[in-house]
């Protein structure tokens, strides 16, 4: 990275969290912009709606609101080419499943635009395309622009956007396992961790073991979940407003999580986990078994009970497995170092400078 005194230049990040989309597409951008802000580079945010506002501001960042609607980007452009002029964005990392490529193309003839990928949908229009996923598939994205001109690729482990915090944590795998941590995303609208309560504490071989809830934002069954854990006796623990989650995933001996940032966040703990999937856009994460670094429990949104149900048996599996648990973890920490949003803001400073 270039040395940067002071940069007049400020780089805008595009994004939105909401209690359907969550809150995952704000928390790796809130990684990166805080690498970024210790060059003295100033990062705004410019969301949709006022939803994510107090997750962003709680951080310390500014953030800019379109007053438009969050799963229709196309509706916007009129009014986000307007703020690129008004403020001379020259430079805009965009994190949306809801992009096109008219809105892409739209926003690449009035700035630099970066774009964060997951889901290989076409060939997007744009200067930068990151995708940190540890499987991602160059020849896919060859395939998506055949003759047309490639952008600059920011591709693999090495960018994974996860806090700073997990650098140098390190989870001692125990031989018993006494501390289960459970986390579904921002929403959990299909109530995984719900049900998936319900099936270990109905279980002999589970129902002793501690689990450690962490509760998203916008959670709307946090209300039963208070229930369940008033009922057992200490056994369910619930965890809200988290801001340094490195700590309960390294107290635990293992882990059930959606896909998503969080499976990377786990692999720099070296928790052993189990993952499952709860979104179209997490397709693709019975690979973490495939290469043995996790079990794979399924997809709960297309079957949510055989999810479950897979959910336990691992679980049942794994508790007495020490030997498995132990290779997880080492085989999970050789694949994230934890310096990936800062790489990602070393190449927004040296683009804008």
């Amino acid at each position: 990275m270039k040395n940067v005194e002071k940069v007049l230049n400020k780089i805008y990040i595009r994004a939105d969290g909401n209690d359907v989309i969550a809150t995952g597409h704000i928390m790796r951008c809130l990684s990166i912009a805080e690498q970024i802000r210790k060059h003295d580079v100033e990062v705004r945010f410019v969301t949709a709606d006022d939803s994510p506002c107090s997750l962003i501001e709680e951080r310390g960042f500014s953030v800019d609101v379109l007053g438009t609607v969050w799963n229709d980007l196309d509706k916007e452009m009129d009014v986000i080419g307007k703020y690129i002029e008004d403020n001379n964005v020259t430079i805009i990392l965009v994190d949306s499943y809801y992009v096109t490529e008219k809105y892409l193309s739209f926003l690449s003839r009035k700035t630099k635009v970066v774009y964060i990928d997951d889901i290989y949908a076409f060939a997007y229009p744009v200067n930068t395309l990151i995708n940190y996923a540890v499987f991602a598939d160059m020849s896919a994205y060859h395939e998506l622009y055949g003759e047309r001109g490639e952008p600059k690729y920011l591709i693999g482990g090495e960018y994974v956007p996860i806090r700073e915090e997990f650098l140098n944590v390190d989870c001692s795998v125990k031989t018993d396992v006494n501390k289960v941590m459970i986390t579904t995303g921002g929403t959990d609208r299909l109530n995984v961790t719900g049900n998936l309560l319900k099936a270990v504490l109905c279980d002999d071989k589970l129902n002793k073991l501690y689990y450690h809830i962490i509760v998203g934002k916008f959670n709307k069954n946090k209300s039963m979940l208070e229930t369940a854990a008033a009922a057992s006796n200490g056994h369910i623990i619930l965890h809200e407003n988290v801001t340094k989650m490195s700590a309960y995933m390294t107290e635990c001996d293992l882990a059930v999580s959606a896909a998503g940032s969080t499976l990377y966040e786990l692999c720099s703990c070296g928790t052993p986990t189990i993952c499952l999937e709860i979104a179209d856009n997490q397709k693709g994460a019975y690979m973490w078994e495939r290469k043995g670094l996790m079990r794979y429990a399924g997809n709960a949104a297309k079957n949510l009970d055989g999810c479950i149900n897979e959910c336990q048996v691992q679980l049942r599996e794994l508790i007495t497995d020490y030997d498995t648990r132990l290779e997880m973890s080492h085989r999970m920490k050789k694949i994230v170092d934890g310096r990936g949003a800062e790489r990602i803001a070393g190449y927004l400073i040296d683009t804008i400078s």
